[in-house]
């Protein structure tokens, strides 16, 4: 058995060992910050928690670069916060426009008369710089012919291809017959979006494609739901003009 002046040295050292461990424990993370001087860079999130008494040397640095890095947040959610008020914006702007559109609709007492507000509403208030409305169904009396198409045409077909999963579609259709749907304005054009017209999804009536000069304008990635709505109302207003000449 140990004596009792065994255990206490036993004890002695186990408590200097004890100590030790705490002190290369410090060392070593003192080693490791000086081994790594960008760590501090790498971890903003936690150097703009930490709290560091404000009194000389090294501490005043670190306070400095932990009110630099809140500054430069701060000026990350300004900047996101411009941004989202900018799209808040816009999308109020939409919104109004489409509402002016839809009482100009609703006004309309033909399908030429519509063709007209689409063109003078999307050109002067949603910057498109083309506008086609084509109808694969017979031609009614009194209406132009150029918006009718035969339902087996080169055209009727193509588009047909495009929206047949009965959603606007956005991008550059080589096959479509730009000079046949804009004339004169289908060779500035590198951007479109159709979009299809119909009451029921199995009956769709025709389209709606809008041209634009700019190739970003309308891009496959884009989201389609102003030109969902507008699908929408101009299918219910002009399927009005339909039934009343069946």
């Amino acid at each position: 058995m140990n004596s009792s002046s065994e255990l206490e040295k036993d004890v002695i050292n186990t408590t200097e060992q004890q100590t030790e461990s705490k002190e290369i424990t410090a060392q070593e993370i003192m080693d490791y910050l000086t081994n790594n001087p960008d760590f501090f860079n790498q971890n903003t999130d936690f150097l703009a928690s930490l709290e560091i008494p404000h009194s000389s040397g090294t501490a005043v640095s670190l306070i400095e670069r932990q009110v630099s890095i809140l500054r430069e947040q701060n000026d990350q959610h300004k900047a996101q916060l411009s941004e989202l008020f900018a799209i808040a914006k816009e999308n109020e702007q939409s919104n109004q426009h489409m509402h002016k559109l839809t009482l100009s609709l609703s006004s309309c007492d033909g399908i030429d008369a519509c063709e007209v507000v689409l063109d003078e509403s999307l050109c002067d208030d949603f910057s498109v710089d083309a506008v086609a409305l084509k109808l694969s169904i017979e031609p009614l009396k009194d209406q132009p012919e150029h918006i009718f198409i035969q339902k087996n045409s080169a055209l009727a077909q193509e588009l047909d291809k495009i929206l047949n999963t009965r959603k606007p579609m956005c991008g550059f259709f080589k096959k479509l017959p730009l000079e046949t749907l804009f004339d004169k304005k289908s060779q500035s054009l590198s951007s479109l979006a159709v979009i299809p017209l119909f009451i029921e999804k199995n009956n769709c009536f025709g389209a709606l494609i809008l041209g634009s000069n700019n190739m970003h304008r309308f891009n496959a990635d884009m989201g389609t739901v102003f030109l969902e709505r507008l699908g929408e109302i101009l299918s219910h207003r002009l399927n009005r003009f339909i039934t009343q000449a069946d």
